[in-house]
């Protein structure tokens, strides 16, 4: 059963994971199911024939801002279109280690093979294809926004294979981690995501000079900054192309060109404030009126909040705040026991991080 994503107060009951799972599901529907959770993410086709019996599990902890999965499924081809990438803006970097089975990745940066035990990085920003045979994996989920540093090292360091002694260490930290989580509490999830944020630096980055990642990838550094302008500012009215090249130093072009992949640098802002203001909503401790987190993110008309909030997510932030406050679960098998209105598994990518930046957003100005 799926349990909501546990915030962090004085609560000493252990963490809850999400979980969206087949089990529950007449067998006829159960591929069905799993596809339409993951359809506004990536497109799921059956390896072969489709299995009559599919049976698919996804457990997700989230801590901080990052979160670690455990997915088993069937062998599966996968693929996530300029289209997806292009309307979620998500490009959260990906560590992944499969306990069983192997996978293909292609996407325009790499092309490699996976082997259990030895973990890939991959980002979820770019276009791709994959295909795994019946495989039981953990991916670790790291929102650029929330980790601008750690962003700009992974970029120097590139999608692929990760076969140096330190990524096998981080690997037995993963596999370590996936057991103790459902141990830990919220008082714990700080410390957790420090160190689990320190491991990746520890294991992935060290070495690599901030001298050999500017050169190499300027346009990814320059991007890591805009991001970071937009999520120290996301609250002002006066967060506008003007503002955003005059903080992050770059011009108008430069900023055109590289949120082009994202639908432009107005989507993108209007993207980041929808999803932090619905990780908002959907808290059950958080107090504030709708009208207060629209503000808190940069919405200062009501009715251009709600009209918007509810052509992105279907359903208005009184809806999701009402759900949020009381815990409220979708009703239906067919929502895998759902408890955002249906949440599926791109919505709940972005609202990784939310937390993280919604303690940067700025007072209205």
């Amino acid at each position: 059963m799926e349990q909501p994503i546990a915030s962090c107060g004085t609560d000493s009951s252990p963490l809850q994971p999400v979980v969206f799972s087949t089990d529950l599901v007449e067998p006829n529907r159960r591929l069905d199911l799993w596809q339409s959770k993951y359809e506004s993410f990536n497109i799921i086709t059956p390896m072969g024939e489709a299995d009559p019996s599919f049976s698919g599990r996804n457990v997700i902890w989230s801590f901080g801002a990052l979160a670690l999965s455990r997915n088993t499924a069937p062998g599966v081809s996968i693929e996530r279109s300029a289209r997806q990438v292009r309307r979620d803006s998500i490009d959260h970097w990906v560590v992944r280690v499969a306990r069983t089975g192997a996978s293909r990745y292609r996407s325009a940066s790499a092309c490699f093979v996976t082997s259990p035990g030895v973990p890939a990085l991959f980002s979820l920003g770019e276009p791709s294809e994959s295909d795994r045979t019946n495989a039981d994996w953990l991916s670790l989920y790291i929102p650029r926004d929330a980790f601008p540093e750690l962003s700009v090292g992974l970029a120097a360091l590139g999608a692929g294979v990760l076969e140096t002694p330190g990524a096998a260490l981080l690997a037995d930290y993963l596999l370590l981690l996936e057991r103790r989580l459902s141990a830990m509490t919220p008082e714990q999830v700080p410390v957790l995501a420090t160190a689990t944020r320190s491991m990746i630096a520890a294991c992935l980055l060290t070495g690599i000079a901030p001298k050999a990642v500017s050169p190499v990838d300027k346009a990814t550094a320059q991007i890591e900054r805009i991001r970071q302008v937009i999520r120290q500012n996301i609250g002002r009215a006066t967060l506008d192309p003007q503002r955003i090249c005059r903080l992050a130093g770059v011009s108008r072009s430069v900023l055109y060109r590289l949120f082009e992949p994202h639908g432009g640098v107005a989507h993108y802002i209007q993207g980041q404030r929808l999803h932090m203001a619905h990780a908002m909503l959907s808290e059950r401790g958080c107090r504030l009126s709708v009208g207060e987190i629209g503000e808190r993110v940069g919405f200062f008309d009501a009715s251009t909040f709600s009209r918007v909030f509810r052509r992105e997510f279907g359903y208005t932030p009184g809806e999701a705040r009402s759900a949020g406050q009381q815990g409220l679960r979708a009703a239906g098998a067919e929502t895998m026991h759902s408890t955002s209105f249906g949440l599926d598994f791109g919505g709940l990518l972005r609202r990784l991080g939310a937390g993280d930046r919604r303690g940067a957003a700025a007072p209205p100005a």
